[in-house]
């Protein structure tokens, strides 16, 4: 950029230094030598870099090359690096979409939030699912339990709580069946 910026600078003052010559020279028979000449030397002016591109301008050009290489190679591993983390978090977060699809669909008077943890190779397409924890939500109201402050055990309250435990269990089994995972790594809470 800057030989170009310093050729055209060149142009110019060489074609302002002319047009002053041709004004302070006399109108004879020389006028017409000294305007051949004065284009002589615009020529060569104008064919400098042409020259020095031949010349030396050749490792100048590939120096330039070279440059753009390895910046287009740097920026194309930063594109690669940032999209290689988008297609994991995609891939997550429809791992996660699918796993709430396919509770809602097995348990339809629930509602779940899924967060999955896992290892993604997009290069062999290949994952490897490390934890999943989901929230349960039931849809209905349920009803305000009854309070009994006393140190005898509610029968209706351990029924309540085998029946939260049997569908943990049924909810935990489901997705180990489903995403092929051992149950160890599934973790069910409840959702307010």
């Amino acid at each position: 950029m800057e030989e170009i910026k310093g050729f055209v600078i060149t142009l110019v003052t060489m074609l302002i230094l002319m047009t002053a010559i041709e004004f302070i020279a006399p109108d004879n028979n020389m006028k017409k030598y000294l305007k051949f000449v004065l284009g002589l030397i615009l020529i060569s002016v104008m064919l400098s870099p042409i020259i020095s591109l031949f010349s030396k301008g050749e490792e100048s050009i590939s120096l330039q090359v070279q440059k753009y290489i390895e910046l287009s190679e740097n920026e194309s591993a930063e594109v690669s690096k940032d999209y290689k983390s988008n297609s994991e978090n995609v891939f997550k977060e429809n791992l996660e979409q699918n796993c709430n699809r396919l509770l809602k669909e097995k348990f339809t008077d629930k509602e779940f939030v899924s967060n999955i943890d896992c290892e993604v190779d997009m290069n062999n397409i290949n994952y490897s699912i490390d934890k999943v924890q989901v929230g349960v939500k039931n849809k209905d109201v349920s009803k305000i339990q009854k309070i009994i402050i006393n140190t005898q055990k509610d029968s209706k309250s351990v029924s309540s709580q085998d029946e939260k435990v049997n569908n943990e269990d049924e909810i935990i089994s489901y997705l180990a069946e489903a995403l092929n995972v051992s149950k160890d790594k599934i973790e069910v809470y409840k959702v307010n």
